[in-house]
């Protein structure tokens, strides 16, 4: 069978980012979003389509669960002429990809390193991203670290590929009311927004706040268990300028985020670091604030607009913050839509995302 026009089908958007992606794609055209689970309860959210699986449907049993799949979403896009685009979003989709790419253009959206993915086969990963790459009309990489890696070490053509980062929605450039719990703190408050985990370096936090110029250091976000008895951590509960503010719901985090006078990035340097692209920076980048980053993430290092260097070079960023500070906010968003925009520009992507 002919590719046939129709709709584009996301799988899945079980995550935040790949359903901001969809979300805009599905602001430009006919889309059906997916989300595939097993155990459980489905979606409640109206505009996806819950799919249950039988468990392993990733691993070992995909070879039995894709055709399913694949089935599910072909019938329920037939009402819409059929599938024009499917995109996958892991090398677990393998099967599926293969069995589809002769009736629908294959995109491949590979929004994080999954080598580094605790408890997925790091060696199956490499394998089955290298063979959906190939098969793929289109892959989309979240860095240029990623797209760079899979071209070296798939031996792919690059005008199949392109790098469509992670963005942010405009909600973060619009003014927010001040927390109390952050307008009460001493300023200048630096913050940093996210889980604290193995992948921040808590030692740059530490060092941020020992600097005289902070006054107050706000950490918004859980602490995940693996740090309990961390003695850096320890050393930051224990200091009396750093607030821990513990979770927030992601629809209250513009005005958390944009209550810091200068927001901090605290990669480690860690391999899943280097590749990632984080949606913290262009929710920052919205708000105007000035950041200071550690230089780990490659895609934060590659900005002139990101204050980036190690602890080493903490009291200059400072300094540079401070100023910029004083000159006011300067909003640079990058929004979803405009990610979309640009990937329809191209023509590999635009003859897979058609307007």
């Amino acid at each position: 069978m002919g590719r046939i026009s129709g709709m584009i089908a996301v799988l899945d958007v079980n995550t935040i980012w790949r359903r901001k992606f969809a979300d805009a794609l599905g602001r430009q055209t006919s889309i059906l979003l997916c989300a595939p689970f097993s155990g459980g309860h489905a979606s409640a959210d109206t505009d996806v389509l819950p799919i249950r699986l039988i468990r392993g449907w990733a691993g070992p049993l995909a070879w039995l669960s894709m055709p399913w799949l694949l089935q599910r979403v072909a019938r329920r896009a037939r009402s819409h002429g059929g599938l024009s685009t499917i995109v996958v979003t892991t090398p677990h989709y393998l099967p599926l990809a293969q069995r589809a790419a002769r009736h629908a253009a294959i995109v491949y959206y590979c929004s994080d390193d999954y080598r580094s993915y605790r408890g997925w086969n790091a060696a199956r990963m490499e394998r089955d991203e290298a063979a959906l790459c190939r098969i793929a009309t289109l892959s989309l990489f979240v860095s240029e670290a990623l797209r760079a890696r899979a071209i070296a070490e798939y031996g792919l053509d690059p005008a199949t590929t392109r790098v469509s980062p992670n963005a942010t929605e405009p909600r973060f450039a619009t003014p927010q009311a001040r927390p109390a719990a952050i307008a009460a703190l001493a300023g200048p408050v630096f913050g940093a927004a996210g889980v604290l985990n193995t992948r921040i370096d808590l030692e740059f936090l530490a060092a941020v706040a020992a600097d005289p110029r902070v006054g107050s250091l706000a950490l918004v976000g859980p602490v995940e268990a693996a740090l309990e008895g961390n003695p850096a951590l320890e050393r930051l509960q224990a200091d009396p300028k750093v607030h821990f503010l513990g979770a927030k719901a992601h629809v209250d985090m513009p005005q958390w985020m944009a209550a810091f006078d200068v927001a901090v990035i605290p990669y480690a340097a860690t391999p899943f670091n280097h590749f990632c692209s984080p949606m913290r920076l262009y929710d920052h980048l919205a708000i105007g604030q000035p950041i200071i980053a550690t230089p780990h993430c490659d895609q934060i290092a590659a900005r002139d607009d990101v204050l980036t260097g190690d602890i080493a070079a903490l009291p200059g960023l400072i300094a540079a913050a401070l100023d910029a500070h004083a000159e006011g906010r300067t909003p640079r968003p990058e929004s979803w839509d405009d990610r979309v925009d640009a990937l329809q520009k191209s023509p590999v992507a635009g003859f897979a995302f058609p307007q």
